[in-house]
């Protein structure tokens, strides 16, 4: 944790890459942001059941009480959205989810803001 001597609070640090959380919005807000979109396809049931098991697990391993959420207001936000949707596009890609899939979870879930990460292997695999 740093201390942001302009806002006068601490600064906490994503427990994965350990940097600055900039963007405070916890896991699971955005997982259910995630499933209600998911609900749009055919085939929610079985990606709902490929990909939450390994979300349950995620959370076990890293998840901690931390900043406060900008949406639920509780103080849950221990993983940065980067390195939270990383997980779940390599999830998605895990479980075989189809191109159209990975476009839309990058178009509606993409933080990664300086395509440096993510996004510039979304752009190989043609995604985006």
């Amino acid at each position: 944790m740093q201390y942001n001597y302009l806002a006068s609070e601490p600064l906490h640090e994503c427990s994965i890459c350990h940097e600055t959380i900039i963007h405070p919005i916890c896991p699971i807000c955005i997982t259910t942001q995630i499933q209600a979109w998911l609900t749009s396809y055919s085939n929610y049931h079985e990606l709902k059941d490929s990909l939450f098991p390994e979300l349950r697990n995620f959370f076990e391993k890293h998840f901690k009480e931390s900043t406060e959420c900008i949406k639920c207001k509780k103080a849950r936000v221990c993983i940065c959205p980067y390195c939270f949707t990383e997980f779940i596009l390599d999830e998605l890609k895990r479980i075989n989810a189809n191109k159209i899939i990975l476009k839309e979870f990058l178009i509606f879930f993409n933080f990664d803001l300086e395509h440096k990460g993510y996004y510039k292997e979304a752009e190989k695999l043609g995604v985006v």
